[in-house]
């Protein structure tokens, strides 16, 4: 080959480089843009509320429409007067189970009886790829607080997140229920002694988990909450194009706060599509100050 063909030779491979025909070893390791995600099929937000009035004890479950299952949901409590602890949200496949207790009757702030009500909330949808039901209990216990933490199998990702106490009826309550991380893998349920007791108690956390469905947690900001407020409220929205599937809520405060404050509404919203929590002190409220913040899990 002669000079002028060499040149003739390096000019056409110029050209064919810059328009993108030929690739070198540098640009040929780079992988692909992942695939954006489909997504999930029949999104169905269904509510369902116990009777209203002084009963000691509210349990409700929302219940999916035929062919859809339950891939979050929530709770929110109406009334109690901040004397009502809640005992348990969290997943069943056709729905989402809501349930509340008020505090020890005649026990320290429990206070008169007054009418109250508990309201279930599920997200439901068509089963996604790869859907489990996870659930972990504590070891029973008679100290003031416990966590149960669940996992989701390898290769899945977290969606919702529920949370139970077990035992000490009436004195014992769900404080949080958290996400425990950006990256979708598990989650842990707080419970805490409002009045001391010498029974024995769990808590058992849920876990909702998918195939990877392009699933993202969001947060709010911390809240603080400060002496006479006795409660506080955050909202974590989703990014727009996507949906609330799980809620949690992330406390800050001394183990003692902790144990005297009750979860009244946490819960995924559809307008706007986010997470919604409220957290209330027991009884006659503290001095202290304490914090929390919303999670969402969103999903398209």
């Amino acid at each position: 080959m002669n000079t002028r063909q060499r040149r003739t030779l390096l000019g056409l491979t110029a050209v064919a480089t810059g328009m993108g025909l030929f690739t070198t070893a540098a640009q040929a390791a780079v992988p692909p843009p992942e695939a954006p995600q489909a997504p999930v099929a029949g999104y169905t937000y269904v509510s369902k509320a116990s009777a209203h009035n002084s009963s000691r004890t509210h349990s409700v479950f929302a219940r999916c429409p035929a062919g859809r299952v339950a891939l979050g949901g929530g709770v929110r409590i109406v009334g109690g007067q901040n004397r009502v602890l809640l005992r348990g949200s969290y997943p069943q496949r056709t729905g989402w189970v809501a349930a509340a207790q008020e505090l020890e009757p005649g026990g320290p702030g429990s206070g008169p009886r007054a009418p109250w009500q508990v309201v279930a909330y599920a997200v439901c949808a068509k089963a996604p790829a790869g859907l489990t039901y996870q659930a972990r209990t504590s070891a029973s216990t008679s100290q003031p607080s416990s966590t149960g933490q669940v996992f989701c199998p390898t290769g899945k990702r977290l969606l919702a997140l529920g949370g139970r106490v077990n035992g000490a009826g009436f004195k014992v309550g769900v404080n949080a229920i958290t996400v425990d991380s950006g990256q979708l893998r598990s989650a842990t349920a707080r419970g805490g002694e409002a009045t001391p007791t010498a029974a024995r108690w769990s808590v058992t956390a849920y876990a909702v988990c998918t195939a990877p469905i392009g699933q993202t947690l969001v947060e709010s900001f911390w809240k603080p909450v400060i002496g006479a407020a006795q409660s506080g409220t955050a909202f974590a929205p989703c990014r727009q194009g996507t949906r609330a599937f799980g809620a949690g809520v992330r406390l800050s405060g001394n183990a003692g706060v902790l144990n005297r404050l009750a979860l009244v509404e946490l819960r995924p919203t559809v307008r706007p599509p986010g997470a919604r929590a409220t957290v209330s002190e027991l009884g006659s409220g503290l001095s202290a100050t304490w914090y929390l913040k919303a999670q969402a899990v969103c999903a398209r």
